[in-house]
């Protein structure tokens, strides 16, 4: 998602009118790039979430968050000098990428203090920086004076804006003022010539004006005549005034890949769009569609794909030492050779050809050396790598297979975060990564509860159906809630959740098997699929092996039922 100057703009435009007034009256870590500010005004309650992830992002929710159990010290920080404070106003700086929220709070000495947050969404480099008077008490990401970062972002240090601040708002100037600069311009592209001085002049608004006026942007600017160049700023004013009274936004689909302007654009017009009234609505969508719970959740997601990244490497370099074992034999071929003819002078030679007796063919045979050595001590050798490969053929093959079961756990692992939509299947998912080693302990870990026992429950024609999801969840479904003769569901050869019928005091009908069988392929890996295979045996039939990791149990005398996912959760 794209968060040009312009479209930001707009967006500050809607959180002033929303929160103009409103008093600050919690505020919340959510993880290390994103925080929480509940705002109350005459309008109501409202939401305020500010994210520096992938698509940096502020946005109005419609729900609170998942919160941390306990506050970081920023948290509490911001909520000795923040909290109770009101907004007195919100606006953006220069039509650049920075919003700034000026808060007026009564100080301990009871006098009434302005201080700022400035909110910068510029891709990697965002942030979010606290100040009094100029000079930052605080940040959400900080830069020391001895790193490699083009600004010092700390405690007691001036805020300085971001490079390329002082560029200017193209929609401030007249079209004379805009063609008088233009014609002074150097031997630039009209493209670049725009974005080294305007800010919002983003590719999409100069496809646009291209469009417009027929003029190329890679076209120098020393080479349009005056014509061309009066034309292309009376574009840039006709734009500048349109977005005055824009409002929502235009969400256009290219390449799978969504853009979000405030303006229809006839540079686009190929492409399917959507249009939102309000853009915090667009922004609040995109948060439930694309993103997870919160930050800790997208933490845990980053952590497993290493993991499993890290899996595939050790499978495929252990693949690659059990492929050298190929030479196993022939190294014991080569000592018994070298044994044979021990009796030959070869001492300080590199090789020595010699007859294979040990083969019908009796072919000549070429046996390389160390000329340091003698002919029986160079035997020994070959012997010891004949043993080393032996051996090591023998431990490769466990361990792949124990390398491939972890990396199957792994894959359960990631099945679960991705699907984990509330604050307890994310404290029962990182409970069991505390309990396989996975991620570090510390004492500020301390989970109010160990394990959440709110297991997702369907009807289906007066029978439960029980769906665990996440490896705990599956556990405890399969090895202590269901009765032995209910019948339980999993799809084949692929992470999914373990669904129980629970059924054992009456015989299930077709429909009722085939609704749990549809749910076990809906929450899997194979969700997307037209056709799954499901497995189904009885509760009995499951075992869990000594030593397993959670999720992973075996089971026998099952029927393998074809099932189209659906989720009947929803119905």
């Amino acid at each position: 998602m794209n968060l040009d100057g312009i479209t930001l703009h707009c967006i500050t435009n809607e959180l002033a009118d929303i929160l103009k007034g409103g008093q600050i009256s919690k505020i919340y870590q959510l993880d290390g790039r994103a925080l929480y500010f509940r705002v109350f005004n005459e309008k109501g309650i409202h939401h305020l979430i500010i994210t520096l992830d992938d698509s940096p992002r502020v946005y109005i929710s419609q729900h609170m968050p998942p919160t941390p159990d306990v506050p970081t010290g920023l948290c509490m920080f911001l909520r000795k000098y923040y909290e109770n404070g009101r907004i007195a106003s919100i606006h953006q700086l220069h039509l650049d990428r920075i919003i700034e929220i000026a808060i007026d709070i009564l100080d301990i000495s009871g006098r009434v203090v302005s201080r700022k947050i400035h909110i910068e969404l510029m891709g990697k480099y965002s942030n979010v920086i606290f100040t009094e008077n100029g000079m930052i008490i605080e940040a959400l990401i900080k830069t020391g004076k001895d790193t490699k970062a083009l600004r010092t972002i700390a405690p007691k240090e001036p805020y300085d804006f971001p490079p390329n601040f002082m560029r200017m708002n193209p929609f401030e100037f007249t079209v004379d003022e805009l063609t008088a600069m233009m014609q002074s311009g150097g031997d630039e592209p009209l493209g670049k010539w725009m974005l080294k001085r305007f800010n919002g002049m983003s590719t999409i608004v100069l496809n646009e004006l291209s469009l417009r006026t027929g003029l190329d942007k890679e076209q120098l600017v020393l080479s349009l005549t005056s014509q061309a160049i009066i034309s292309w700023c009376r574009a840039v004013e006709a734009f500048g005034k349109e977005l005055q009274h824009a409002s929502g936004a235009y969400v256009y689909t290219v390449q799978k890949k969504e853009i979000i302007f405030p303006l229809e654009l006839s540079s686009m017009a190929q492409y399917p769009r959507r249009h939102f009234n309000l853009i915090e609505e667009y922004l609040s969508e995109y948060q439930s569609t694309h993103r997870s719970l919160n930050g800790g959740q997208e933490e845990l997601q980053k952590k497993v794909s290493k993991l499993i990244e890290k899996q595939k490497r050790k499978i495929k370099r252990v693949a690659g030492e059990l492929q050298e074992t190929k030479k196993m034999d022939t190294y014991k071929l080569y000592g018994d050779l070298l044994m044979i003819y021990a009796y030959e002078k070869h001492d300080h030679e590199k090789s020595v050809t010699v007859k294979n007796l040990l083969s019908p063919q009796q072919e000549s045979l070429l046996i390389p050396l160390n000329p340091a050595y003698s002919m029986t001590n160079n035997a020994n050798r070959y012997y010891k790598r004949y043993a080393k490969m032996r051996n090591r053929k023998q431990k490769s093959a466990e361990l792949h297979e124990v390398n491939q079961n972890h990396l199957n756990y792994l894959y359960s692992l990631e099945y679960a975060l991705d699907n984990a939509s509330t604050k307890a299947e994310l404290t029962d998912i990182k409970a069991e990564m505390h309990q396989m080693g996975l991620i570090k302990t510390s004492a500020r870990d301390k989970m109010k509860k160990e394990f959440s026992q709110q297991i997702l429950t369907v009807s289906a024609d007066g029978l439960e159906i029980w769906i665990g999801r996440n490896n705990r969840q599956n556990d405890f479904l399969t090895l202590k809630k269901a009765h032995p003769y209910d019948l339980w569901f999993h799809v084949k050869n692929q992470p999914g959740s373990h669904v129980i019928l629970s059924c054992h005091r009456v015989s299930p009908t077709d429909r009722q098997i085939t609704i749990a069988a549809q749910l076990a392929a809906y929450y899997s890996k194979a969700r997307n699929s037209s056709k799954v295979e499901v497995d189904c045996t009885l509760v009995r039939n499951v075992k869990k092996p000594a030593h397993a990791v959670p999720g992973f149990v075996i089971f026998d005398k099952q029927t393998t039922y074809i099932a189209e996912p659906k989720n009947w959760v929803q119905e």
